[in-house]
């Protein structure tokens, strides 16, 4: 099953569940689309996406 057949299937009734069933369910996906992300990054690279991740997320609470 491809990652967004997987994202479909768990997004399959997610207005109906519980709040903490919501997060759950995002915080899942979240990790799948981060580990689907960081295998397509060189492992060179991975530091300086890890760098830019940090001063995007620093722009976004701002």
């Amino acid at each position: 099953m491809t990652l967004s057949e997987q994202t479909a299937a768990r997004l399959v009734g997610f207005d109906e569940l519980g709040v903490q069933m919501q997060i759950s369910t995002l915080q899942v996906i979240e990790a799948d689309l981060r580990r689907a992300l960081s295998a397509d990054v060189p492992a060179e690279m991975q530091g300086s996406a890890a760098r830019v991740g940090a001063r995007e997320q620093g722009r976004s609470d701002a």
